[in-house]
């Protein structure tokens, strides 16, 4: 007979623990197949990706070719909105599976 440390719906916990595990690997491997795009400074910047943090495109105004530094700055701009879209994403994709409760590494 396996213990229950004095829980008597141990297995039902362990098996809704896996359960959401198992959802939770789902949605990260669903977050690649999610197309997300930023666009800063007017349209001149548009960043292109998934939310799995990966770029696909980037598309630069040729306005901004001969600054260097405002191309840098739109640049940087650019690659925050992407990450900070992908964040807010993941997160409303990961609620559905936990509830809203955080869990550290997701």
């Amino acid at each position: 007979m396996a213990k229950n440390f004095g829980f008597p719906n141990m297995g039902n916990i362990v098996k809704q623990a896996q359960e959401m595990q198992r959802k939770m690997a789902q949605v990260q491997e669903n977050l690649k197949n999610i197309e997300i795009s930023a666009t800063v400074g007017g349209g001149a910047i548009t960043i292109k990706g998934n939310c799995d943090y990966e770029v696909k495109d980037v598309s630069i105004s040729n306005d901004l070719l001969a600054d260097s530094e405002m191309l840098k700055d739109l640049l940087i701009s650019a690659f925050n909105e992407f990450s900070n879209q992908v964040k807010a994403r993941s997160e409303e994709e990961m609620k559905s599976v936990t509830g809203g409760m955080k869990i550290p590494g997701f």
